[in-house]
């Protein structure tokens, strides 16, 4: 036999050997997770109890909030930002920290990163969101107050599951987006009451109201910003 065949079939066997190893290791890996667990392909980086989040950059991807009895922030574990470890996330005051390079060049991978929610946040309730720079989703809501500040390019939405809403407070700036409705999961309306709103909309942003029957709405809004309303909520504010 040659020496260039000997060395290519020496090749195709290590090749073949690799494979068959690192399919063993991933076999392995899906046996051991929880599949009771609907994350289970998310890593735990923190569980902690919080309160509050404060969010730096995230707005390349989506971070997805739901309540759970037990709190934890998780990462995509097929995401490079799992095993780099380069969303940082710490508990200081009753406040998840977290932080995210937005650093990322590679245009394939920004684009696969906007599609994908590579961050998922556990908690039993939010009180508040203070975010620069991030896109922000929480789905499947039950609590009837929170406090929403944003800055920087930044996206919030918020689907709720309770149709009567307590207080809403809203500061916005820059260039930020904030929508509440309706959750689709909730499929007998998509209305909703809610008892106050404060709402401070600055810079080029956009608050989405429009679903929403207010009782008591105090609102400040730049002549560049833009709010919607529903008819009932635009007939209070004219009294």
């Amino acid at each position: 036999m040659k020496l260039t065949t000997k060395i290519l079939a020496a090749m195709l066997l290590l090749f073949t050997a690799g494979l068959f190893i690192s399919n063993s290791i991933l076999k392995k890996e899906y046996e051991k997770a929880d599949k009771s667990d609907l994350y289970w392909n998310y890593g735990k980086i923190l569980e902690q109890p919080f309160s509050h989040i404060r969010i730096e950059g995230g707005n390349i991807t989506k971070i997805a909030f739901e309540q759970n009895a037990k709190s934890s922030v998780r990462v995509y574990k097929n995401w490079d930002g799992y095993s780099n470890g380069s969303v940082k996330a710490y508990v200081k005051n009753d406040t998840l920290f977290l932080k995210f390079p937005n650093t990322y060049r590679d245009i394939p991978e920004r684009n696969w990163m906007e599609w994908n929610t590579l961050v998922r946040v556990f908690s039993p309730h939010l009180l508040s969101v203070t975010g620069t720079d991030t896109k922000f989703e929480m789905f499947g809501i039950k609590q009837k107050s929170i406090t929403v500040k944003l800055d920087g390019k930044s996206d919030f939405e918020l689907e709720s599951m309770n149709t009567d809403l307590d207080s809403l407070n809203i500061v916005q700036s820059d260039s930020s987006a904030v929508v509440f409705e309706m959750s689709p999961d909730y499929k007998t309306t998509e209305s909703f009451h809610v008892n106050h709103v404060d709402a401070n909309v600055q810079g080029v942003s956009i608050l989405d109201l429009g679903h929403a029957q207010i009782d008591s709405l105090k609102l400040s809004i730049a002549d560049s910003s833009g709010i919607l309303l529903s008819g009932g909520a635009l007939k209070k504010r004219k009294q």
